[in-house]
């Protein structure tokens, strides 16, 4: 048992390693090159549908001015959906970065979330299944705790030429794009519940089904800078 947990921890280490070595030439090769991209049209988040099934929107927010200035978002929505059956409440936060060549792009809630206090109870990457898509999408799935609250997050990154839950391979993906597509445009999503009982269950289950009612919407919102 302790070679193969010895191997397992080499075969992480090693993909860690492959991983930092790529991201470091392609840093390189951005500093050296300079990719034009293509003028794609910003997606109008604050347009975006108002009632998904028996989800309504109960309240619009804006991003804090400090946290609007960190992030630098082309397009983003922010808003709180209810529902009555079944009974509760999402805050859905979407936003759209038109090119990662020049700034840091989505910031990932595993990092910001804890920065503010949160405990990690339980993470992990589970596929979703969603309309269109027959192997379904990764997504981040988050039990976090504060004082004596807990919420669920559910998060993932998307554009019009696929979907991923690791933050790193928006990076990885940036030089292939841009010389493929001369595109490097990327979008957070992510779903917040809060969490009434002793575990997530009931609450990962609508918000999955929330992520599902919402997926083509997106898809449509990502394809409309094509």
């Amino acid at each position: 048992m302790s070679n193969v947990t010895g191997f397992l921890k080499s075969g992480v280490k090693g993909w860690f390693a492959l991983a930092a070595l790529l991201l470091a030439a392609q840093g390189a090769a951005l500093h050296m090159l300079s990719v034009p991209e293509r003028d794609l049209p910003i997606p109008p988040l604050e347009s975006f549908p108002p009632a998904f099934g028996s989800w309504t929107v109960q309240a619009e927010q804006n991003l804090e001015p400090d946290v609007l200035e960190y992030l630098k978002p082309d397009s983003y929505v922010l808003r709180d959906y209810v529902s009555k059956a079944p009974s509760g409440s999402i805050n859905l936060f979407v936003a759209y970065f038109k090119s990662l060549q020049n700034s840091y792009g989505p910031h990932s809630p595993r990092v910001c979330l804890p920065g503010n206090g949160w405990l990690v109870r339980s993470a992990r990457i589970r596929p979703l299944a969603v309309p269109g898509r027959a192997q379904g999408i990764p997504v981040n799935e988050y039990v976090l705790e504060k004082n004596a609250n807990k919420i669920l997050v559910l998060y993932w990154y998307q554009n019009d030429r696929n979907i991923w839950a690791e933050e790193f391979k928006a990076k990885l993906t940036l030089l292939p794009d841009l010389i493929r597509y001369r595109r490097s445009d990327v979008s957070l999503v992510r779903l917040v519940a809060p969490v009434s009982g002793e575990d997530a269950s009931q609450e990962l289950a609508y918000s999955q089904e929330f992520a599902r009612l919402i997926f083509p919407a997106l898809v449509d919102s990502f394809r409309k800078t094509d």
